[in-house]
């Protein structure tokens, strides 16, 4: 009797177990607002290292939703087994979808947006998109290769199955041929089971995906077996490359035209040059004119006989000591407007000054003149005017070019918002776009 009551209790544990298993198992489940049940994926590989897809899902709705969104990078950092690594950017065209849809690009994906506002889905529905991936020219030298993601990184739920089918354009060794599947990082092909049938790779997966999981194709090539494949240049990158070489060639004909000095020979001068007094020679000399060069103007006013300097003795309260006085001759009568201002600050309120007369006082005259010397307008019309303002053109072109080619990638990558930062400091940027590229898309 104790013993039937034993097996009793022990068949009700063991119905209880498979009872209550499915539901553990599939727990996961309802943790998420949908899952993909099935992901099947039909990619035919052109000669051209283009790729028609296929992509059929079956997505599993626990909560009503409008639909998924399915990202594709349109860059791929590539890091190979053997340590090499590489990038790339892809053009993404002829995209179809079996529902309403609508693409953006966004933070270095083409992303599609699919489904009905105005229809929410619960339970299974399924998708079918098909789209051309043109992953450009081939990157690696002596060898030609396939290494792709057939599932990215980028799904925000699991994926229970994935199977696919590779059609290659020509035969190929399959002994090169691999996968890998897991985090990023991960080079295991456990749950990988695929066959070759000729030119023909399928295969699907043994356990599902788990959220940020990928699945990847690597297969090596012999060199050119990818004949025609694109440099992925657009008519805008044709634009600005042919907009710097313009620019190139308007900087080498103002650079010389106005920017290159002539060999200068080299003779002794005993008197300035003829209209220019000795400030604006130091002026002519220097490239601006200083305290120094502007009270030289004493020695030159007196030179032409309109003051004369003398020597004295100045007396203290207990002591004597040499210093001048300067007297006026006769009134300036000249039309420099700078030897008038030195001239009229000397004599300013009597014809003979000693240095105790301008101690403190005359400093104010010179600044003026320094001012004046050196202001804009007497720069052009001492220093030969046809080179002013040509260097403001040069550096216009070199922010319309910086512009450009920044605007491009924040364009393509969908961060108008970043644009600022890129312009601004783009060290920072070029750092952050690296890292989001090498987070975001690297290939297991």
């Amino acid at each position: 009797m104790v013993r039937n009551k034993i097996k009793a209790i022990i068949l009700t544990l063991i119905v209880m177990i498979f009872v209550m298993l499915p539901n553990n198992c599939h727990a996961y489940t309802y943790t998420y607002d949908y899952v993909i049940d099935d992901y099947k994926i039909n990619m035919v590989v052109n000669e051209d290292n283009t790729f028609d897809i296929t992509e059929t899902i079956t997505a599993n709705f626990n909560v009503p939703k409008h639909g998924i969104y399915r990202k594709i990078p349109l860059r791929n950092s590539i890091t190979r087994l053997d340590g090499t690594k590489s990038n790339n950017r892809a053009k993404i065209s002829d995209i179809s979808v079996s529902d309403k849809f609508t693409t953006s690009n966004e933070n270095g994906y083409k992303v599609i947006k699919i489904g009905d506002a105005n229809t929410t889905l619960t339970g299974k529905h399924t998708y079918t998109i098909k789209y051309k991936y043109n992953i450009g020219k081939d990157p690696v030298k002596n060898a030609d290769e396939l290494y792709f993601n057939l599932i990215g990184d980028e799904w925000d739920t699991t994926i229970d199955n994935v199977s696919f089918t590779i059609t290659m354009p020509k035969s190929f060794d399959k002994s090169l041929l691999g996968f890998s599947s897991g985090f990023a990082g991960s080079t295991s092909s456990s749950n990988v089971s695929y066959n070759v049938n000729g030119n023909v790779i399928t295969g699907n997966t043994i356990y599902g995906l788990e959220e940020g999981q990928a699945l990847t194709v690597r297969l090596t090539l012999p060199e050119n077996y990818f004949i025609g494949a694109s440099i992925n240049i657009d008519l805008f990158c044709i634009f600005v490359i042919i907009l710097c070489l313009v620019f190139v060639l308007i900087a080498d004909v103002l650079w010389t035209k106005y920017g290159k000095d002539e060999q200068v020979v080299e003779t002794v001068e005993f008197y300035p040059p003829e209209g220019y007094n000795s400030a604006e020679v130091g002026f002519l000399y220097n490239g601006s004119a200083d305290t120094k060069g502007v009270i030289s103007l004493l020695i030159y006013l007196a030179d032409k006989g309109f003051l004369k300097i003398e020597e004295i003795e100045e007396k203290a309260l207990f002591s004597t000591s040499k210093g001048f006085k300067i007297t006026k001759l006769k009134d300036y009568d000249g039309s420099n407007e700078s030897e008038r201002l030195f001239f009229d600050g000397l004599f300013k309120t009597k014809n003979s000054v000693t240095a105790s007369d301008l101690y403190d006082k005359f400093y104010t005259t010179l600044d003026r003149i320094k001012k004046k010397i050196n202001s804009k307008e007497n720069k052009s019309k001492i220093f030969e005017s046809s080179a002013s303002g040509k260097g403001k053109y040069l550096i216009l072109m070199i922010i319309a070019i910086f512009i450009l080619i920044t605007l491009k990638p924040i364009i393509d990558n969908g961060e108008i918002a970043m644009l600022p930062i890129a312009l601004i400091f783009p060290r920072n940027w070029i750092y952050y776009n690296d890292r989001k590229s090498y987070r975001q898309n690297k290939n297991t």
